[in-house]
């Protein structure tokens, strides 16, 4: 069902790339067109520090590529701003039929795994292709290119680092698929979708919907999903289904729900909304972070029906907040705006009309910006949108984007100046320290703590917002220091942050000079050498005349 709501944007973006991959062996609803087996990697020779894909596996939505080491997440995007800042897609999926395919990128560990956008996969032929380069898919080392060419077997490669990788595969899903909607909810905000429309409240809950009910009468799923990110409460009956029918839930084990429904009569034709969640983001989850939903172990009427599972994408973000700052500003609606005329095609940098990497911040570069940027819940990116964020931003009525929570964590702490001269009595004045925080007003409290980065905590106070010297800093002795600072605001939330500290060279005066040897005969001929002399000096590099 979303995929036909969103057929026609997909055509219109067809410069977004997604990608998709299979597998040799044939699992629900794909068949390869390639003869595959996988291959014990002492057939292959894996040197050092290269990088190679080791196994694939396709899904129903997209595909996880299994890689022999971690990638450089940094450089990897689907989507860039209209300067092409970040380069060509790293990721792309192709259909003969479909054309490209829209969808965002999660790595997990040495895993990478593409969720298509819209639900499973149509019947078609696809080609996949992972792009190797400097700004593309290399090691996590940030040395090692990806070495992607593929003749059958795994590894891939030839052992030269820089080839890219392709595959085609056929997918074909079943008629009947169980889904969930991709979604952006942020921390301490209720999972409630979709969206409210024409003044409507807002359903409780996340749907499990079945895109065609015609004689379904019970159904088994396990859902699984990341406990940091999300926290399931209940599981509810959805609100097609009818009265009378029982759902329960096994919730003991966080990230893996174990889900049954049935219906005492066979339900009807068309899609229906069998199972709710009641869910929520924790306070903690961190901020711009990605997970995939998953359905596994999916049994509609005991098996009897054949069915195929869609993943889902939930991104820890405030829908509409395409800035990534956790609050909504005028910004956030002109980037909305850009994308809906195509300037850029996805939330990838900011600003996005900057020249040069080093002047961006990274936002979404590898998440459907549809995820986060459309509130109104019509599956594409237009004007209405970014007309529901200024109204939010003039605190009109705007029931597709849920209320920010009252107090939200700080992004991040600063500290005006991190450099001190050297050998500066104690108590001096290093910088002045201040809060990045979404919450307008907030008053922070700091400290120093214990953690990664404290080395040097020691030689550091902090005086209300003032960094100090807690002892004299020596150059020669050490010329950088570690401490880490905690940041508390009203509320009671805090941010840590390690920050370093810069002792700047002092030249001093030296302190004596000595002769070696003194004595010379009182026959020595002019031009005789007495000695050599050396200077006591406490800056030990300093040259002398």
């Amino acid at each position: 069902m979303r995929r036909d709501r969103r057929s026609e944007n997909k055509r219109k973006r067809a410069s977004f790339l997604g990608l998709g991959i299979g597998q040799p062996r044939r699992l629900s609803g794909f068949r390869s067109q390639r003869t595959l087996g996988w291959e014990q990697l002492e057939d292959r020779v894996l040197l050092a520090g290269d990088l190679h894909l080791t196994a694939l596996t396709p899904t129903a939505s997209g595909f996880v590529a299994e890689f022999n080491q971690a990638i450089d997440t940094s450089v990897l995007n689907l989507y860039d701003s209209a300067g092409g800042i970040l380069g060509e897609a790293d990721l792309s999926l192709v259909g003969d039929s479909t054309g490209p395919i829209q969808g965002s990128a999660l790595v997990e560990g040495n895993h990478l795994r593409f969720i298509a956008s819209g639900g499973v996969l149509a019947e078609d032929t696809y080609t996949v292709r992972l792009r190797s380069a400097e700004n593309g898919i290399r090691a996590l080392d940030g040395h090692s290119l990806l070495d992607g060419e593929f003749t059958g077997t795994f590894p891939t490669g030839d052992g030269v680092p820089g080839g890219d990788f392709e595959f085609t595969f056929v997918a074909a899903p079943e008629s009947v698929v169980v889904s969930i909607p991709d979604l952006a909810r942020g921390p301490q905000q209720a999972v409630n979708v979709p969206v409210a429309r024409d003044g409507q409240p807002v359903e409780e809950g996340l749907p499990i919907t079945i895109n065609n009910a015609a004689g379904v009468t019970s159904l088994l799923l396990h859902l699984h999903y990341d406990p940091n990110l999300m926290t399931i409460e209940d599981v509810m009956r959805g609100v097609d289904a009818p009265e009378d029918s029982p759902v329960v839930a096994n919730l003991e084990t966080p990230g893996h729900a174990i889900i049954s429904w049935f219906s005492i009569e066979p339900l009807e034709e068309g899609a229906a909304s069998l199972i709710s969640l009641r869910a929520s983001v924790p306070e903690g989850a961190a901020y711009g972070a990605a997970q995939a939903l998953r359905i596994t172990h999916l049994e509609v009427n005991a098996g009897d029906l054949a069915a195929t599972a869609d993943e889902a994408v939930h991104v820890v973000a405030f829908p509409g907040d395409t800035t990534r700052n956790e609050r909504y500003d005028v910004e956030d609606a002109r980037l909305i705006a850009r994308v809906g005329v195509g300037l850029d095609t996805g939330f990838a940098v900011y600003p996005p009309h900057a020249t040069d990497p080093a002047e961006v911040r990274m936002l979404y570069p590898t998440i459907d910006p549809v995820i986060i940027g459309d509130v109104t819940g019509d599956g594409t990116l237009s004007a209405l949108d970014a007309s529901d964020v200024l109204r939010n931003v003039v605190e009109l009525s705007t029931p597709g984007i849920p209320a920010l929570p009252d107090n939200q964590q700080s992004l991040e702490i600063q500290l005006s100046t991190n450099t001190v001269p050297e050998n500066q009595p104690a108590g001096t004045v290093v910088g002045m320290l201040s809060t990045v925080d979404p919450d307008v007003g907030d008053v922070h409290t700091y400290s120093l703590v214990a953690g990664e980065g404290d080395d040097d905590n020691h030689l550091f106070e902090i005086v209300d917002d003032e960094l100090r010297t807690a002892a004299v800093l020596d150059f020669d002795a050490q010329s950088t220091h570690q401490i880490r600072v905690r940041s508390t605001d009203e509320g009671g939330l805090w941010v840590e942050q390690v920050l370093v500290i810069e002792v700047l060279r002092v030249n001093q005066a030296p302190t004596d000079i000595s002769l070696t040897p003194h004595s010379v005969s009182q026959t020595a001929p002019v031009g005789t050498v007495v000695g050599q002399l050396s200077t006591e000096d406490p800056d030990v590099d300093d040259t002398h005349t």
